[in-house]
C-alpha cells in the first residue's frame, strides 16, 4: 500500500532565540493544526520550559513552545490511523536530503535540544555529515505521558512520585529539566 507523503514543516521561532528543538516526527494533531508539537506533548514542552526559564533564561528565554525553533527528524506525518506508524523509518531519518533540511533547520542555534530516539539519531546523522561543532547537542526524552511515566519514577529529591497525583507530571517534567541543563553545563 501506498501513503501519500503529508508534511508539517518546521515552526520559525523568535529571532535571536538560542535554542532549537528536534522532535520525532509530525502526527495527526500536528496535521490538523499545522502547527508542530500539538497536544499534550505541546502542553508537557511549555511546562517544562516553564522551569527551564526559570532557572536559564539566557538558554530558555521563553516558556511559550513557539517562540523556538521547532523541527523534526522527519517531517512526514505518521500516526495510526494513517499510516499504522508513529516513528519514522530509520531510513527515513538518515536520508541526505531530509538531514540536508533537518541542518538547515538548525544551523543558525547554539543549543539543540532533542527529545526522544529519533531526534537523537538525525542529530547524529547531522553531526556526521556537516560542522556542528559549535553546536551544544542536548539529548532528552520524548515528553509524551508514556515515555515520562514510564520512565521517570521519582521526583529531584529521590521521593517516589504518585502516579496519577495532581503534580506528578510536573514533577516528572522538573527531572526531565534538571537532566537537559547538566548536559548543558557539563560540555
Amino acid at each position: 500500500m501506498t501513503y501519500e507523503r503529508l508534511t508539517v514543516r518546521r515552526n520559525e521561532g523568535k529571532i535571536g532565540n538560542p535554542t532549537a528543538f528536534i522532535f520525532s516526527c509530525p502526527g495527526q494533531e500536528e496535521l490538523k493544526s499545522g502547527k508542530l508539537v500539538n497536544g499534550q506533548t505541546g502542553k508537557n514542552l511549555d511546562l517544562m520550559l516553564s522551569i527551564l526559564n526559570k532557572e536559564y533564561p539566557e538558554i530558555f528565554p521563553s516558556c511559550f513552545r513557539y517562540d523556538y525553533r521547532i523541527t523534526n527528524s522527519s517531517e512526514y506525518v505518521h500516526y495510526k490511523a494513517f499510516d499504522n506508524r508513529t516513528e519514522p523509518k530509520k531510513d527515513e531519518i538518515l536520508e541526505n536530503d531530509n538531514l540536508k533540511r533537518l541542518a538547515d533547520d538548525i544551523m543558525d542555534y547554539k543549543y539543540i535540544i532533542t527529545f526522544g530516539r529519533c531526534a537523537s539519531l538525525a542529530a547524529e546523522g547531522c553531526s556526521k555529515l556537516f560542522d556542528m561543532s559549535d553546536k551544544v547537542f542536548i539529548y532528552s526524552q520524548h515528553l509524551s505521558f508514556l515515555s515520562l511515566n514510564s520512565s521517570i519514577k521519582t521526583d529531584i529529591n529521590g521521593e517516589p512520585i504518585e502516579r496519577g497525583s495532581k503534580d506528578s507530571t510536573y514533577k516528572r517534567l522538573e527531572v526531565a529539566a534538571r537532566k537537559v541543563t547538566e548536559q548543558i553545563f557539563s560540555k
